[in-house]
């Protein structure tokens, strides 16, 4: 059995170089054909602007495999249902790639295993704040869900590696024509139905026990728990695409708030110095008057 645990708040070191995809069981016609990625087409450059990345090296490429098989490219689109096909995983299980990159393949395949537990984390948080941020008006509460839920460990059991994939890309940059060469590596994970469920329940639970969250965002939290069960089996590209929209969103409006707030400070510290600095005239006038007074009254005795 192996364990591995994780803080949420880690995971920026590790997205630079390791990225997790949620492969579920999308119903194709033809399991072998490629699933269709639907998300919304943007322009392309042309052809001269783009940097050209060809896959030089694979696995298995002496013994006929091609350098990207049908099966990675469904679960890159979250689909695991040909994989499992043609490894003869239990349909049951949860199956997940973590992707990683490198100047070795070692390296890229150290980085692959480890980034698959920072990246699953990164997964499930950013469905949180997505989801429950953008429906409480009270940006307090976000900036308590957001320290909530980076500070959640994420505790995994029943793991089991099922395979690895590497490529060796060279990319020619467009304006230079430098060439450069990188390793990636894709490990294929796969846990229990059972598995997976716990883990997304004692995920939430933990949220919530997170302090400063009220009772309603507790519950907003905690009906997050059906959708992360059905993500494990079916995960699509769009509902994907949506998820990273509404997190950026919410972390857009955080920040906006942050700013403002920081602003806010730094013009009452301004109005504070500025009234500091008055209060420090009006003790030197205060002063010289007293000594004016003084001095008057020394005079006035002499005079007398």
């Amino acid at each position: 059995m192996k364990k591995i645990s994780i803080v949420c708040a880690a995971v920026a070191v590790v997205t630079a170089g390791a990225m997790l995809v949620s492969c579920g069981s999308t119903q194709v016609a033809d399991k072998r054909s490629i699933v269709e990625d639907k998300r919304e087409k943007v322009p392309e450059a042309k052809t001269d602007e783009i940097d050209k990345v060809v896959v030089v090296d694979w696995t298995d490429r002496a013994l006929g495999e091609v350098s990207a098989p049908t099966w990675l490219k469904n679960m890159r689109r979250g689909n695991s249902d040909t994989f499992k096909e043609s490894w003869k995983v239990e349909a049951n299980r949860v199956v997940k790639v973590s992707m990683a990159t490198g100047k070795t393949e070692a390296t890229a395949q150290a980085l692959s295993r480890a980034g698959f537990a920072y990246t699953q984390a990164a997964e499930l948080n950013q469905k949180v704040i997505g989801r429950v941020g953008q429906g409480l008006n009270d940006v307090g509460q976000l900036e308590a869900l957001f320290v909530a839920a980076s500070e959640t460990k994420a505790d995994m059991t029943g793991l089991r590696e099922e395979t690895g994939f590497f490529q060796k890309i060279r990319t020619t940059n467009a304006e230079t024509g430098q060439k450069t060469e990188q390793f990636v590596y894709y490990t294929v994970y796969s846990m229990s139905k059972e598995t997976w469920d716990a883990l997304c329940k004692k995920y939430l639970m933990d949220i919530m026990g997170g302090a400063d969250l009220t009772t309603e965002t507790q519950k907003k939290i905690g009906a997050l728990f059906s959708e992360m069960k059905e993500d494990a089996d079916k995960k699509e590209a769009a509902k994907q695409a949506e998820e990273e929209a509404l997190y950026k969103a919410q972390m857009a409006r955080l920040e906006a708030e942050r700013a403002k707030a920081n602003a806010d400070a730094a013009k009452s510290n301004a109005e504070t110095a500025k009234a500091g600095l008055k209060a420090k005239e009006m003790d030197a006038q205060e002063a010289q008057t007293k000594k004016a007074a003084e001095e008057a009254a020394v005079l006035a005795s002499y005079l007398m």
